[in-house]
């Protein structure tokens, strides 16, 4: 399969994502993370996490538009494998239309991680540390109980991790952490 290479994604990025970029980027990074633990394609599974949301910010954040025909168009820019789609559209597999099943360890991946890196990254943004690792799990799992705190992440999306991977949400928390601490980028405020 040809797939399209860092630098097109960023492309990509830069040309339609306002708002989310920080999003995708830490998508990409907590996707390639747990592709190297689990001997996946590291490069693919950043794909698919860093390009999930491509469309999000051009379509004004409009679910029902989410992963339809202006996604076919922004990634038709990069000539995406079909199986790339599928599987980055497998996150939002729940909106009628969307046939992509999260029935393949990428697509469990990519919908354990999606919701449940916005809730993190927010919980992070107002702790004062720039240090992931401080980022304390009771914490979170508490935030998680305040419906005004972060709001617009669906609650029962962030346990994905439980659900589809049958991994505790405890270790998934760790795990994400250890993914942003560990990756290239800084995510310092």
């Amino acid at each position: 399969m040809n797939l399209p290479t860092a630098q097109q994604a960023h492309d990509l990025i830069e040309k339609y994502s306002t708002s989310t970029q920080q999003h995708l980027y830490q998508v990409g990074e907590i996707m390639k993370y747990f592709a190297g633990k689990l001997w996946e394609d590291t490069h693919y599974w950043w794909l698919v996490g860093v390009l999930h949301d491509i469309d999000w910010d051009y379509i004004e954040k409009n679910g029902d538009q989410h992963m339809k025909s202006d996604f076919e168009k922004i990634m038709s820019e990069i000539d995406a494998p079909a199986e790339l789609l599928w599987d980055i559209r497998s996150h939002w597999f729940f909106l009628d239309g969307i046939d992509e099943e999260p029935n393949t360890l990428v697509r469990k991946y990519i919908n354990a991680v999606d919701e449940l890196s916005w809730f993190i990254w927010a919980y992070f943004r107002m702790i004062p540390s720039e240090d992931v690792m401080d980022i304390k799990v009771k914490s979170i799992k508490k935030k998680l109980k305040d419906k005004w705190f972060a709001a617009g992440v669906d609650r029962e999306h962030c346990r994905n991790c439980e659900t589809m991977l049958d991994i505790p949400l405890d270790d998934f928390i760790e795990d994400i952490k250890l993914a942003l601490k560990n990756s290239e980028r800084d995510w310092s405020k």
